[in-house]
């Protein structure tokens, strides 16, 4: 069973209206199952830590073509899917795409409690990076691999709402276009609403998103 988290205690003598919403604990190995489907009819996508997940065909790089894609896993929108030998850099995202990736990649499939883009977020946080080369197998940074099994063993928190996650992964989104037009003189700005979004420092009425909100006001 899931941990669940109380309401925090500076919002608990509030109407259920005004409290924080409720984060919980969970593993990820609750929130996601390893898919290993298969296929070399798709679209080839890539995972870096800049660009997050995207058409190889949108990189310089080249990609393997014929008979070396049999062994290729299948990537459906809203998969999250790591570099098993970067993923302690962040090399890790949710797909916008469908298609299919190297085999060196992981693709984890959510389930339904999971809303893809905030754990897009989530995964990339710095406390999680140094999780995941923890819990990684090799001898050095550069032979360093993050296998399923222990990706799922990691705990963390996350908003019980599904709303939540939507309303945070969706503003993020969203900052991050409006960081691109404006050729991310914003990126400072963004770091912080991050961490208060996911350290839950929340405010009086409406939590950490409400401050967020109040900020871009």
């Amino acid at each position: 069973m899931p941990a669940k988290c109380a309401a925090p205690r500076a919002t608990a003598h509030l109407s259920q209206e005004y409290r924080t919403p409720a984060w919980e604990q969970r593993k990820l190995g609750e929130l996601f199952e390893e898919s290993d489907e298969r296929a070399s009819d798709r679209e080839i996508l890539s995972v870096s830590v800049a660009n997050g997940i995207y058409p190889a065909s949108e990189s310089d790089r080249e990609t393997n073509p014929g008979a070396s894609l049999a062994n290729y896993k299948i990537v459906h929108f809203g998969d999250v899917v790591y570099n098993s030998m970067r993923m302690w850099q962040g090399a890790v995202d949710a797909s916008r795409y469908d298609g299919i990736v190297s085999p060196a990649y992981v693709v984890a499939r959510p389930n339904s409690e999971v809303y893809a883009r905030f754990f897009a977020r989530l995964l990339r946080q710095p406390m999680l990076l140094k999780q995941y080369q923890q819990v990684s197998q090799g001898n050095s940074k550069d032979t360093q691999v993050l296998k399923f099994d222990d990706f799922a063993s990691i705990g963390i928190s996350m908003p019980v709402s599904e709303n939540e996650q939507r309303q945070i992964g969706g503003f993020f989104d969203r900052l991050d276009s409006l960081i691109t037009l404006h050729q991310r003189k914003y990126c400072g700005v963004a770091s912080w609403m991050l961490g208060v979004a996911l350290v839950r420092l929340g405010s009086e009425s409406d939590g950490a998103f409400g401050e967020m909100k109040h900020v871009l006001q």
